[in-house]
């Protein structure tokens, strides 16, 4: 061997020369008549089950919102009317103060209304007649 050692290189491999493929025999493709039929009533079922499962949710979900709002409206509507009952109780004390006849005999002394001395009955007038004329005079001049 030589003092002066020359390395190899390792020899590259060059990919093969592409090769002409053999012509493969395409088979043609045609649709087979009543195939699409059956695919689309094998999931007609699911689909229908499906969109019946999806309306009856729907439909659930809408009754309980209504139900919910008139449970809702029915609670304002209880709060209203136990105000205005509350309301009403002092009304009907109020009322039942101011008709007691020792308060109304004390606000008609204090007009200086008097029970009258005797009652007069005022004489019945027919209707089928006319009334004659009332003839007023003024209080200074007789």
């Amino acid at each position: 061997m030589s003092a002066t050692a020359t390395v190899r290189r390792p020899a590259v491999r060059r990919a093969p020369s592409p090769r002409p493929q053999p012509a493969v025999k395409r088979h043609r493709l045609r649709v087979i008549p009543g195939l699409n039929a059956v695919k689309g009533r094998r999931r007609t079922p699911e689909l229908l089950a499906i969109l019946v499962i999806c309306a009856s949710l729907f439909v659930v979900v809408v009754g309980n919102t209504m139900l919910t709002q008139g449970q809702l409206r029915i609670g304002r509507i209880s709060t209203q009317l136990t105000q205005e009952q509350a309301v009403n109780r002092i009304s009907v004390l109020n009322v039942a103060a101011l008709e007691t006849p020792a308060r109304i005999q004390q606000a008609a002394t204090g007009l200086h209304l008097v029970q009258p001395a005797q009652i007069l009955q005022l004489p019945s007038v027919p209707l089928d007649k006319e009334l004659p004329e009332i003839r007023v005079v003024p209080a200074g001049a007789q």
